[in-house]
């Protein structure tokens, strides 16, 4: 009789300390299931067991704290391929395992937000490239290598590049501010050098040639942006995404008596310090 009671003992002690940590009956295997961005705990927890994931909200909440709390969660998309505990899921959900395809994708410095969006071929199934067109902060979409996964969209992408630029530039924001230009001016010129030049010296050089056209009230006249020969200024918005070299050259200019550049036909740039001398550069240069 006293085993029996052991035995049934241990029966509900499974039940109420090990049961509700176990897959539900309905998990959803075979589907994605959408973790939201900022969600908070709490939150997450109600949403996994109506999306009937775990069993225990509680449980669920007490393994994720174990793992590093809600600061540690990831959100994005996670295939349920087969039935998982909560133990299991809470390692998932804090270490980002998504269980899902990702593509191997590169994005060239240079890239405008149209040309990025046409890299994302019928593999990505959920990416709108309309909205990402339309979405996209042009320059602030930081030139990579990335394994995105196919279950990827407009907005997550948008934020897996904006992400990736924010952490690339904060160790050169002191430099930035430090050279009494704003983030935005940096990038837009950043962009400019991007279109024009090919090496890290012509980047640096024509740098200083566009800051000091724009401190004389010059107008930039760039090839690549056809409004800067017809206003004074910068365009109001950066016209593709630099890299990094681009940005650093348009931090770091190298102080030349330079006012002119183009690019020849010889696919070399060349410099002049008056008007006279880049008209002969062209004469010399384009007219090949």
């Amino acid at each position: 009789m006293l085993r029996t009671y052991i035995f049934l003992i241990g029966i509900v002690l499974f039940v109420i300390c090990f049961y509700p940590t176990t897959p539900p009956f309905s998990f959803p295997s075979g589907s994605i299931v959408t973790i939201p961005e900022g969600v908070g705990l709490y939150t997450l927890a109600e949403k996994l067991q109506e999306d009937k994931v775990i069993r225990s909200p509680f449980w669920f909440r007490v393994v994720a704290i174990l793992f590093g709390g809600e600061r540690d969660m990831k959100a994005g998309q996670y295939l349920m391929s087969d039935p998982q505990n909560v133990f299991a899921i809470a390692w998932r959900v804090s270490h980002g395992d998504y269980d899902i395809e990702t593509v191997k994708l590169t994005i060239p410095e240079g890239f405008n937000v149209k040309k990025i969006a046409s890299l994302f071929d019928d593999r990505f199934k959920f990416f709108d490239h309309e909205s990402f067109v339309t979405l996209a902060p042009e320059g602030y979409l930081f030139p990579d290598t990335y394994f995105i996964p196919v279950t990827a969209t407009a907005s997550s992408t948008i934020k897996l590049l904006g992400d990736n630029f924010t952490r690339k530039i904060a160790s050169r924001m002191l430099a930035i501010n430090s050279s009494g230009r704003t983030l935005e001016e940096i990038i837009i010129i950043a962009s400019l050098l991007e279109a024009e030049a090919n090496t890290k010296e012509d980047r640096e050089i024509a740098s200083d040639i566009l800051w000091k056209r724009l401190k004389l009230g010059m107008p930039l006249q760039v090839d690549s942006e056809t409004g800067t020969y017809e206003f004074i200024g910068l365009p109001d918005n950066p016209i593709n995404n630099p890299g990094i070299l681009s940005i650093e050259a348009a931090i770091h200019p190298t102080s030349t008596p330079y006012l002119y550049f183009l690019t020849g036909k010889d696919g070399k740039m060349h410099y002049a310090k008056t008007f006279d001398e880049h008209k002969r550069n062209i004469e010399k240069y384009l007219s090949l």
